[in-house]
């Protein structure tokens, strides 16, 4: 977009014909023209509070108002007309500021899918997204993202996996697998069996949080919006004492003029919304800005370790085969069969390792999953399961495969550390934050993998042992984090005054509960989401001390007759543009 493009979109349309206004007016001389800009700046100002004032919103723009009726009482029509430019300029820049830190939360409802291709017995229909329901066939062409969940029907699938990992290597799925919504289909046609509807669907529930991120303004906004209050009328007595010392109405006015608008309203909402943009092109979405302030002030991080800080998708180790009737090659293909119809990361590792290993391709029938025992089905006619394995071993994860009642082979696992989780925590322990590790797996295990980083490890914890921890230091008034990952880990996401939540695996609840959502695994982006809302507080902390300084430097100038109303407008003028400015900082 060009210069000049920004400058005659619709919100600087009204600046554009208030300078035209003043041009004319200069070079014709006449005079009356420089009332239109100050009638349409009234107007202007009028309208802005109607709108405040339906939202519920009651703070207004007492001085600026004043300054443009002063204006024209005093015949002070120049100084009046820069007034009214300087009110629409302001105006402009920020609804421009704000769409453009908006832009990138829009993008990611502009590339949803508006309508599904479902199969049906004559062919395929075009229907809308809301009216698939669950079970139905839907085809996915090329370089189409996927609304929905569902069962790979197709033989294989090649997917972008960029909108939720943020990883540009496409990753290629077998039939039955349990596809993720948000990805993109770079491959061949494909047939999707519908999971759940679109309102149900991860993707849908990632992007509801991107929806609450436009409303609920942070506190210090409304202290900004408070504190401009007091600000009003310490601008108005001081306008009002040059004119009790100097009988000079001209001081009075040039008073009011430098100390509107008031760039407290301007520099917080923009600093945070381009802290929401910013964040959004890291793959992190942020639920609300009120979130930006509280990562900037919370100063205890508790983490989850599987998922969070290692990769949640243990690698397999060793296959052990019991059973020499079956080959390893045939043992992968009967425990994949069964693990296609699962979210757990063992599957994952199970389904990738059958797949490297090109081996035949089995379907497992009747499929149940008993949380906390195993997978059950039948493949061939025989009944088939997987479950954790009954024998005491000395570390990782270890898993059995059985026919009826025959132990056939025994899987190993190991989880492994994610990279940078290093440096992530040294750049916490240098900005003198306390963290801590949560995990249910033994303590044994957990210092294995952390005892490097001499961190407190919190082993064999429930869920309810993690909302206790949070609660205990709640209570001594400390704000908490929590980073977490599964399932287990909503009822602390949600307790915790910041949660942040890694995305990147079937835990719609936690997503949910969290305060922010990371797409992906890529844990140095836990350090980013805490640097940007300290960003974003600290911009917007400076651009209310530079306009609370430079203008009221300024007022004290005009009070003393050393500022004329019209240079005072100039003046003023230039703090607005340096706050905005300043403010739009937080976007880069």
């Amino acid at each position: 977009m060009s210069i000049f493009d920004i400058f005659w979109s619709k919100e600087f349309r009204l600046p554009f014909v208030i300078s035209l206004c003043i041009f004319l007016a200069f070079f014709l001389g006449e005079v009356w023209l420089y009332g239109v800009p100050i009638f349409l700046g009234i107007g202007q100002l009028l309208i802005e509070s109607y709108v405040r004032v339906r939202r519920g919103r009651f703070n207004f723009d007492y001085l600026a108002f004043l300054a443009l009726v002063v204006s024209l009482i005093l015949g002070q029509f120049l100084a009046g007309a820069v007034v009214a430019l300087m009110v629409s300029v302001s105006a402009a820049l920020e609804i421009y500021g704000t769409k453009r830190a908006q832009k990138t939360l829009k993008g990611l409802f502009e590339n949803i899918p508006k309508i599904a291709l479902l199969i049906t017995a004559t062919g395929t229909e075009e229907v809308l997204l809301s009216n698939v329901k669950k079970g139905e066939h839907i085809l996915i062409r090329p370089n189409e993202m996927l609304a929905f969940d569902g069962y790979l029907l197709s033989d294989k699938a090649l997917l972008s996996e960029s909108n939720i990992t943020g990883e540009m290597e496409p990753v290629v799925y077998a039939h039955m697998t349990v596809l993720k919504s948000g990805t993109v289909n770079v491959g061949e046609p494909l047939t999707l069996e519908v999971l759940s509807d679109f309102e149900h669907s991860s993707y849908r529930k990632i992007l509801s949080l991107v929806e609450e991120g436009k409303v609920n303004p942070a506190p210090i906004v409304r202290l900004a919006e408070r504190y401009n209050f007091y600000f009003t009328f310490g601008s108005l007595f001081l306008a009002l004492g040059a004119y009790f010392f100097s009988s000079e109405w001209e001081r009075f006015l040039a008073v009011l003029v430098i100390a509107t608008p008031c760039p407290l309203l301007i520099a917080a909402p923009v600093s945070f919304i381009g802290g929401l943009n910013k964040a959004a092109r890291k793959n992190i979405i942020i639920k609300s800005p009120v979130v930006l302030e509280l990562l900037a002030k919370t100063k205890m991080f508790f983490f989850d370790k599987t998922g969070t800080l290692t990769l949640g998708e243990p690698q397999m180790t060793h296959i052990e085969i019991l059973d020499k009737a079956f080959s390893r090659e045939h043992i992968l293909a009967l425990a994949s069969a069964l693990e296609q119809h699962s979210f757990h990361p063992i599957a994952k590792a199970i389904t990738l390792e059958h797949y490297l290993s090109e081996g035949e391709l089995l379907v497992a029938k009747d499929v149940h999953e008993e949380i906390g025992e195993g997978i059950f089905g039948s493949i061939g006619g025989k009944n088939f399961s997987l479950v954790q394995t009954k024998e005491h071993v000395q570390s990782g994860i270890v898993v059995d495969l059985f026919s009826e009642k025959l132990l056939l082979a025994r899987f190993s696992f190991a989880d492994i550390l994610k990279n940078d989780v290093g440096e992530m925590f040294t750049y916490l322990r240098k900005r003198d934050y306390a963290l801590g590790i949560l995990t249910g797996d033994k303590k044994k295990n957990a210092q294995h993998i952390f005892g490097q980083f001499r961190l407190p490890i919190y082993a064999e914890c429930r869920p309810e042992d993690k909302t206790s921890l949070i609660e205990r230091y709640q209570k001594e008034g400390k704000l908490v984090g929590m980073v977490g990952d599964g399932m287990n880990d909503a009822p602390a996401l949600a307790l915790a005054d910041v949660g942040i939540v890694f995305s990147g695996s079937e835990n719609s609840a936690s997503i949910e509960a969290a305060d922010v959502a990371i797409f992906g695994h890529d844990v140095s982006l836990i350090r980013d989401a805490i640097h940007i809302g300290r960003r974003s507080y600290h911009v917007a902390l400076q651009g209310i001390v530079i306009g609370i300084c430079l203008s009221t430097l300024g007022m004290l100038f005009a009070a003393f007759g050393f500022i004329t109303p019209f240079y005072g407008a100039m003046l003023q003028e230039v703090i607005d543009a340096l706050v905005i400015v300043n403010a739009l900082r937080s976007t880069y």
